[in-house]
């Protein structure tokens, strides 16, 4: 498949009143056309990071932000912070945000929101951008009528189409999502999916999926990049990790997930995951793996012991 998004050791760091937080810690991944890639791992581990890094939707307290991001064959790193508004971000690369009441503003319609990327970025009028906002709602499954409502006045899944409407509008090429279904129930969660998978079949768009949500993210996923403590320590095809994953974190994680026809019972991960203000040295998943031995005391290369499949892990060298 033609690479569309290749990063290259992208590093966020956040200076604090306690020391820096290395969230995004040297992130190596390509995202091809028409692919979707699920990027899972615990809370704290910078998949947020990722998102906000890729569309440098950044804090003040920055530290370090730095690395490559080349969008076909260009590297956005490179370009100012005005160039990149107008020619990259909502326009190549689009969000959708996690907490679909939050990222929508509560006293403006809807429709002005869904509609506003469509008049700053492309200047066309506004009667043009409705009729846009109109077409995206309804191949969203969402209600035209809806686009003169505020957000309070729809229900959390119709928020969280409206938010997928809105980073439809300028038909970027990826799209990132920030935990997309998370707070939804199982069934708004299972229709938000269909839509995504529908999306993604008729435009050829490419999806970066944050979530907890292992499950979720089988239906949608074509990779999976599994990250821990700041690093991604896995990248495999979808169909092969969720049988058989590679690092030892992937294992544990995997391990944790209830599953309907086994009669296992679900595992837990002893310990708990290293501070990012001081992250140890050598392997990060060290202290809770089981089979640590002397060499992990070094960080590991990312490795690839099966065609197409990343480890960081010493047991694959």
């Amino acid at each position: 498949m033609d690479a569309l998004l290749d990063v290259r050791d992208l590093r966020l760091h956040y200076q604090t009143s306690k020391g820096i937080v290395q969230a995004v810690d040297g992130l190596n991944f390509t995202l091809a056309r028409n692919e979707a890639m699920a990027l899972i791992g615990d809370s704290g581990c910078g998949k947020s990071s990722l998102a906000k890094a890729l569309l440098r939707l950044l804090p003040r307290n920055i530290h370090t932000y730095s690395g490559e991001v080349w969008l076909n064959g260009q590297d956005v790193m490179k370009l100012k912070e005005e160039r990149f508004r107008q020619e990259i971000r909502w326009v190549k690369i689009a969000l959708v945000a996690q907490a679909a009441m939050n990222a929508l503003n509560p006293v403006v319609k809807v429709g002005d929101q869904v509609s506003e990327p469509l008049i700053v970025h492309f200047g066309v009028d506004k009667a043009e951008a409705y009729d846009r906002a109109a077409e995206v709602f309804r191949m969203v499954g969402v209600p035209v009528d809806f686009l003169n409502r505020y957000a309070f006045e729809l229900s959390g899944g119709m928020r969280q189409r409206a938010i997928l409407a809105m980073a439809l509008a300028t038909n970027p090429e990826v799209i990132v999502m920030d935990e997309p279904t998370s707070a939804l129930d199982v069934l708004t969660q299972a229709n938000i999916m269909n839509v995504f998978k529908q999306v993604k079949q008729e435009f050829g768009t490419s999806f970066i999926l944050i979530t907890h949500d292992i499950a979720t993210s089988s239906e949608l996923a074509d990779k999976v990049a599994v990250m821990y403590a700041g690093q991604i320590v896995e990248i495999s095809d979808a169909e092969r990790f969720f049988h058989e994953p590679l690092h030892p974190y992937s294992h544990k994680l995997m391990a944790s997930v209830p599953k309907l026809r086994e009669t296992e019972q679900p595992e837990h991960i002893p310990g708990q995951a290293p501070s990012l203000f001081s992250p140890p040295e050598g392997c990060r998943f060290a202290d809770r793996c089981p089979h640590r031995f002397d060499r992990c005391a070094e960080e590991p290369p990312m490795a690839e012991p099966v065609v197409g499949r990343h480890a960081k892990c010493w047991l694959h060298w």
